[in-house]
């Protein structure tokens, strides 16, 4: 007898959405059972709808019925893949509805009462679900390049007090979904702006390193200037940060704070965590996205060149693996952590 929990994916045929279901084939605690996509779509089978790509999922997958986003939900939670301002509307009705929407859209991350989670980091934010109004409920993960940046600020601001940050992104071509920016506008070339990512970047931190209060979160008092760009990179960001900490740790302070870190311990046992959530490579040349995007199975954040900064005080890269730890596995990671927590909606 299967006695998994039933899930639906909305946006399921992009990149994100897709990645989704990869991951939930063979999940041990969701069973995949609804799946959407646009409005064109409704009707025709998730195999129909990807065609080349479909063979990456089994056939019971495959021949999933795309249904209409608006149409009646059957699945206790909903992992959400859709363009924001589908999900600005849709995301609230689905929970105002019963259901548990886990979200990786941008919509509703900086809601008063909407937890914005890395479970290994904040997952005691997930405490604001009770104070939300909806007789389901809603959590979401960060900005894809939003999440390596916090992994790796995450235990300096614990160990030591975090003052300011500086950080330039060099995200890859995925981060910007299917079909993606036109080859011409790549090769050769790299593209210093992408809309709407550096106020992700500014904000998004703060929040997630917050203190939760009755009235929703309070935001970690640092500023962060961010500077975003694409690059000719498939998968996996790469992120320079530069960092002003209080006391002015030293440079094997800092590493070793980067090392120790093991997040909480409530994520343990969940399917989706990796063993180590942020891993120091020694290499002077490393981290690099076609070499280490993967590790943890794209969960796992890494983080190198720690080094003296000669404006603010400690510098370094950090690299994430966008869709997997940016996306969708940072979706179900926190639908993991819902599960095992008893927060879940009632389908």
């Amino acid at each position: 007898m299967d006695d998994r929990v039933d899930v639906g994916v909305l946006g399921a045929t992009g990149a994100v959405g897709q990645r989704l279901i990869q991951h939930l084939e063979d999940h041990p605690w969701f069973r995949l059972a609804e799946v959407c996509g646009s409005e064109a779509s409704v009707g025709k089978t998730l195999a129909e709808r990807i065609g080349a790509g479909a063979d990456r999922f089994s056939s019971a997958t495959g021949g999933l019925e795309l249904q209409a986003l608006d149409g009646p939900w059957t699945s206790s939670i909903l992992l959400s893949a859709l363009p924001s301002e589908a999900a600005q509307k849709s995301e609230v009705q689905l929970a105002e509805a019963g259901h548990l929407v886990v979200s990786n859209a941008s919509s509703h991350r900086m809601g008063e009462l909407v937890p914005l989670l890395i479970p290994e980091v904040n997952g005691h934010h997930l405490d604001l679900v009770a104070h939300q109004p909806w007789k389901g409920a809603l959590v979401t993960n960060p900005n894809c390049a939003a999440v390596g940046l916090v992994v790796a600020l995450a235990p300096l601001h614990e160990t030591f007090g975090i003052e300011s940050v500086v950080t330039t992104s060099f995200q890859a071509i995925s981060g910007a979904g299917l079909p993606g920016p036109p080859a011409s506008s790549l090769v050769d070339n790299v593209i210093p702006f992408i809309g709407g990512e550096e106020h992700k970047l500014t904000c998004e931190p703060q929040k997630i390193l917050g203190t939760v209060t009755p009235e929703g979160v309070e935001p970690a008092a640092f500023p962060v200037s961010a500077s975003c760009t694409r690059v000719p990179v498939l998968d996996g960001h790469l992120l320079a940060v530069s960092v002003a900490l209080t006391g002015k740790p030293s440079v094997e302070d800092v590493t070793a704070a980067c090392k120790e870190y093991r997040g909480s311990d409530a994520c343990r046992d969940l399917p989706s965590a990796p063993e180590h959530v942020l891993q120091v490579l020694a290499a002077e040349d490393r981290p690099q996205p076609r070499l280490d995007r993967d590790l943890g199975q794209g969960m796992t954040v890494s983080v190198g060149r720690i080094r003296p900064c000669e404006v603010l005080d400690s510098k370094f890269f950090v690299l994430s693996h966008n869709l997997v730890r940016g996306a969708a596995g940072a979706a179900l990671l926190n639908a993991e952590l819902c599960h095992a927590q008893g927060v879940l909606g009632s389908g």
